[in-house]
């Protein structure tokens, strides 16, 4: 009797050992797992909330993202700038913004506005409740932006809103601290291409004018015919692909503003008719330049649209303060572009011309001049090579007066020499379509041409380093295309796969060893 109970005894406190071993040490272990597990998210994500990290941007042209050429318009600011928000909510993505211009420039800062926080400032700014305003002032100076209207512009051509946030806020940083805005006069009276003051629909390069005001630039027209002159004030004389001829005294007037040092940008397009623009072209004759009216066929299919050989992708210059960007990150697009022929070597040298080639075709190319027969026919008698589509030229008008000296002081003086030298720049090419809101349905059927590639950039980048214009935006975010669209790279969707699929696979693997092991222990 006494040995059974003696085995009853050994059965349960073997059998309570084994419970405590197994079952409730297993269970306070996996409570305690548990508990550590949630401690530590909690703490990782009050650590991180902590850091203030930046929003990670997913749309397609990284709108909420400041880029590398508005930090690199930045870095010229040096006075106290200091941006208000109000009624807006500090985790809105314009905030998040605006963070990154403080972060780029520590000359910038923010302050979250309110009547609670700074009532002074609210009344100054005459604020009232159900305002979304955005304030930049610095020292006497402010601009009032409207965050429900000139964040978002509206694009009459593709008939939808398009974001300019990080435009807009850059133009009015920079605005303040640029004392004279560099202005663009573009001619009219020739049938040219017509630029949007108004904003309306009426005119052939809106996304232009936009983007150039949206950069610090005072855009403005000027009739040649009325006024007489170039305005003096005129950094940037613009002339966009006339069809009708300059009268005299207007030839005269562009005469005088190149004899006084000033920069043209200037664009041809085919003419199905030759009107004769021969005061245009005596303009032309003083940087030893013509615009020969026919059209360009690219033969090299790399390079052109399918069975559309007059559509095509320029060769980009690669040594150019205008296109070294769009050489190294983007491309450009084309369409029945015409030539550019320049007078022999010691006739330019005899005028003080020079220029670099931006724009160009590859060396099989193909210009028509018959407009009489289809494209096939004329093909086969049109002149075949490289050409010349686009050109920086410059022209000395007078150079800088030498003093007497030795060898040795001249050289020292050599560049303060250089800038007693007048010149005059011209940017010329052979197509202006391609800056313009047409559309081309061999390309697109929802985006003009200027919306393509870096269409829009050549000519702004090219009206920035005619006005000599410091800090300027080399790469433009496209405002089409502001989609939440997220495309991954080969590595990032790597990533995702090894995360979604490889982690799960690999905890269900270690969970089968470990169900063995201890299965086998048993």
């Amino acid at each position: 009797m006494e040995e059974k109970e003696k085995s009853d005894i050994k059965f349960s406190e073997k059998f309570s050992l084994k419970f405590r071993k197994t079952i409730i040490a297993s269970k306070v272990f996996t409570i305690l797992t548990v508990l550590v597990l949630i401690a530590a998210f909690i703490g990782l994500n009050i650590g991180v909330q902590s850091l203030d990290l930046p929003e990670i941007d997913v749309t397609a042209n990284k709108i909420y993202t400041l880029s590398d050429s508005s930090k690199k318009a930045l870095e010229s600011i040096d006075q106290d700038i200091k941006i208000y928000v109000f009624g807006i909510d500090e985790n809105d993505s314009v905030v998040g913004l605006i963070k990154q211009y403080c972060q780029a420039n520590g000359k910038i800062s923010y302050e979250m506005l309110s009547s609670e926080t700074n009532l002074a400032k609210v009344q100054e700014f005459e604020l009232e409740d159900g305002y979304s305003i955005v304030v930049v002032e610095s020292g006497n100076s402010k601009k009032i932006i409207d965050a429900a209207s000139e964040f978002h512009s509206y694009d009459y051509t593709t008939y939808a809103e398009v974001d300019t946030t990080e435009q807009t806020l850059t133009n009015s940083i920079l605005s303040l601290s640029i004392e004279n805005k560099p202005k663009v006069y573009f001619v009219e009276g020739h049938d040219e291409f017509k630029v949007s003051l108004d904003g309306t629909s009426k005119a052939e390069l809106g996304v232009l004018t936009t983007y150039l005001q949206n950069e610090a630039f005072e855009v403005n027209t000027v009739n040649l015919t009325s006024t007489g002159a170039v305005p003096e004030d005129c950094d940037v004389l613009a002339i966009m692909s006339p069809e009708r001829d300059f009268l005299e005294n207007e030839m005269q007037a562009i005469l005088n503003y190149i004899n006084q040092g000033g920069n043209i940008f200037l664009t041809r397009d085919v003419l199905e008719q030759d009107v004769g623009l021969s005061n245009l072209q005596k303009i032309l004759d003083v940087y030893g330049v013509s615009v020969e009216n026919g059209y360009i066929l690219e033969v090299d299919s790399n390079y052109t649209v399918s069975n559309y050989p007059y559509v095509f992708r320029p060769q980009v210059s690669n040594t150019s303060e205008i296109t070294a960007d769009i050489y190294s990150d983007s491309y450009m697009w084309l369409a029945y572009s015409e030539k550019l022929n320049f007078l022999p070597e010691e006739e330019l040298n005899r005028l003080k011309v020079t220029y670099e080639e931006l724009l160009g075709t590859t060396d099989s190319a193909v210009f028509v001049t018959d407009f009489s027969s289809d494209v096939n026919t004329a093909a086969k008698t049109a002149q075949t090579g490289h050409f010349t589509i686009a050109a920086l030229v410059t022209k000395t008008i007078s150079e800088g007066t030498s003093s007497e000296g030795t060898e040795a002081e001249n050289a020292e003086e050599q560049n303060a020499e250089s800038s007693d030298a007048i010149t005059s720049k011209l940017v010329i090419s052979g197509s202006g379509q391609f800056m313009t809101d047409y559309m081309v349905s061999e390309l697109s059927s929802q985006y003009p041409l200027s919306y393509l590639g870096s269409n829009k950039d050549f000519a702004i980048n090219s009206i920035s380093i005619l006005a000599e214009k410091e800090g300027g935006l080399t790469l433009r975010k496209g405002m089409a295309g502001s989609s939440y669209v997220f495309t991954a790279t080969k590595e990032q969707n790597r990533i995702v796969l090894i995360v979604i699929f490889a982690v799960p696979i690999l905890i269900l693997l270690v969970g089968i060893i470990v169900w063995r092991q201890r299965k086998k222990r048993k």
